[in-house]
């Protein structure tokens, strides 16, 4: 209900509810565009415009779905948009992110390998199912919502989530593929 009166104070201009509403979610949307684009420069260029898009047409929101859902939609129609202009991914180099965990001694460095690699193989993945992956593994999303914010049937969601799956799976297997030495068989 708190989120309701808070689109209503923002349909109304008012600037304190544009000041809660981009903090309630610049943590998930930034992230979400950041996994889409894999640029951190175009990420931000996508964030900013997202929420000017958000003021500038609030009123068209019809409260059918979360605003969430709607806001979403907004960011990843912007990421399509940027994907057809650029023709190609960038991925985001593990070092741009190294500061953020330099000075944490609970830190594995062979789990942020890990993440790495998952990142790269996700990025891989054709766009719509790299979508699909990205809102339901990274921002907890289910099928109904994904399918409202990707503009696709529930039905073509569950594919898209299952070959891709499968693709990531077996990319995983093969990249972490060890043999066991013969003295080991033993």
């Amino acid at each position: 209900m708190e989120e309701n009166v808070l689109i209503c104070r923002l349909r109304e201009g008012d600037y304190e509810a544009i000041d809660e509403i981009v903090e309630k979610y610049k943590n998930p949307l930034f992230a979400f565009i950041l996994r889409i684009i894999n640029n951190h420069e175009t990420a931000e260029d996508i964030f900013q415009e997202t929420w000017l898009r958000v003021i500038r047409y609030i009123h068209s929101f019809r409260s059918e779905s979360k605003f969430s859902t709607w806001l979403f939609q907004i960011a990843l129609n912007l990421c399509r948009d940027s994907e057809r202009k650029k023709k190609r991914w960038l991925s985001v180099p593990i070092e741009d992110h190294e500061d953020s965990f330099i000075c944490e001694p609970e830190i594995n460095p062979a789990r942020i390998f890990e993440a790495h690699q998952v990142r790269k193989i996700v990025s891989e993945l054709p766009a719509k199912m790299r979508e699909v992956i990205i809102l339901r593994y990274f921002h907890d999303l289910n099928d109904q919502e994904i399918s409202e914010i990707v503009g696709c049937p529930v039905g073509t969601v569950k594919s898209r989530l299952y070959r891709a799956s499968e693709i990531l799976r077996n990319k995983w297997n093969c990249l972490n593929h060890r043999k066991i030495p013969d003295r080991e068989k033993s």
